[in-house]
């Protein structure tokens, strides 16, 4: 690897790091300080899913990137370095609120690094794509991924791990200024020169969004997504506030959700890239999605107990979950890419991405209240029964796709290439 490939790896890398560190910190930190300081579930099943719109909005921040930037300091680096400034200030800014203070400026500070972050993900997946050149792009999606749950773990994990030692307000500074030092590489990157027929991840209109909605069988496409995506965020997303009132530790919180469970995620994604091929699509969502089944099960179970289970009871079935849940994640986003075409492909695969965030946060929302009604015995009871449904959608509509000239075609064409 030469120089230049390395600093634009380097690039990458920083970028992706600074994505996952708000990601894990809102997947995970988030809920356990809600019910630390008071929030209801049924509160919790309201703010959740709300403070999570803004990357359901990231086509329409694809827009906004593309009509209003800065040729000279570079399309995309115009973008992120203002936005990775204003989301460590507002981290930043968050350390002066304190555990038992007001929780509404609490949930209007994580509102904007939701609002800041998710545009900032949407200008760097494009900055990647014009950084990198054809050969230099498995280096840069291997970075990708292991620097984003590298950033996944500190602002889910260390962050939770290291409270009871360093205390709130001294996190959020920290936090604050690694988000602000990943800044430094793109800041001195030079903006790159533009080819004389650079690859278009973005539409340059919302014409592609416009033409996205009009394909035939689309509905089809999206509900089957949704169906699938709601399933992860329903088994998943009261985990935090379970642990929380069971009494556990935040340092358990933090190790089990946010550094044990992601290294399993990223195994169990590991194992479906080298299956999914093996097997074909739709074997590999139904295999994949019927094994959370598994997955509720186990938590049932421990939701059953009437004390707390012990750690090594709670850490396997995370574990077995979390494997399965990076096997689904591989499953459907192979598909995903399959039904994105080649001349729209980002536009398409950030409008069915929206759309699926959106599913998965319905079902964060939905099993909240039924925790709240019931307890979460009750949220993983339904569960059972939601996978069988989720599934039998997943069979029926992709088998109607399939019979579909266009989709049909599209997904032979990429088989063959």
């Amino acid at each position: 690897m030469n120089r230049e490939t390395a600093t634009k790896i380097g690039v990458v890398g920083a970028l992706y790091f600074s994505q996952g560190i708000p990601n894990g910190f809102f997947r995970h930190t988030v809920p356990v300080v809600f019910r630390d300081s008071g929030v209801t579930l049924e509160q919790i099943a309201f703010f959740y899913p709300a403070l999570y719109i803004p990357w359901m909005l990231k086509f329409l921040w694809t827009i906004l990137v593309d009509r209003f930037h800065s040729e000279k300091q570079g399309k995309y680096r115009s973008w992120i370095i203002p936005l990775q400034l204003v989301t460590s200030g507002t981290m930043a800014g968050l350390a002066f609120w304190q555990l038992g203070g007001p929780i509404g400026i609490f949930v209007i500070g994580v509102l904007l690094i939701n609002i800041f972050s998710s545009m900032q993900d949407v200008s760097t997946d494009g900055h990647a794509i014009s950084l990198l050149s054809f050969g230099e792009r498995s280096w840069g999606n291997a970075v990708q991924v292991g620097a984003f749950w590298l950033g996944y773990v500190v602002g889910g994990g260390l962050i939770l791990m290291l409270f009871s030692i360093l205390g709130w307000s001294n996190l959020l500074f920290a936090m604050a200024v690694i988000y602000l030092l990943a800044t430094v590489p793109i800041y001195l990157n030079r903006p790159a020169q533009r080819s004389s027929n650079p690859e278009k991840y973005f539409s340059k209109d919302s014409r592609g969004i416009i033409d996205f909605f009009r394909q035939t069988k689309i509905m089809n496409i999206l509900v089957l997504i949704s169906s699938y995506r709601l399933i992860e965020g329903f088994i998943r997303a009261t985990l935090p506030t379970m642990f929380k009132d069971w009494g556990m530790s935040f340092e358990q919180i933090g190790f089990s959700l946010g550094i044990a469970a992601p290294i399993a995620a990223l195994a169990g994604a590991i194992v479906a890239g080298r299956l999914t091929n093996s097997l074909n699509r739709i074997k590999a969502l139904l295999i994949f999605g019927g094994l959370q089944t598994i997955s509720a099960l186990g938590y049932l179970l421990l939701a059953n107990s009437n004390i707390q289970p012990p750690m090594q009871t709670i850490l396997p079935v995370i574990l077995i979950d979390h494997f399965i849940s990076g096997m689904t994640t591989v499953a459907l986003f192979s598909v995903m890419m399959d039904w994105s075409r080649k001349t729209h492909g980002g536009t398409d695969y950030t409008c069915m991405d929206c759309i699926g965030v959106f599913a998965m946060m319905f079902g964060a929302g939905l099993s909240y209240w039924l925790a709240s009604k019931g307890g979460y015995s009750l949220s993983f009871s339904v569960a059972i029964p939601l996978i069988g449904l989720s599934l039998f959608i997943v069979w029926r509509l992709y088998s109607i796709i399939q019979q579909t000239q266009p989709w049909r075609d599209l997904c032979q064409a990429k088989a063959a290439s």
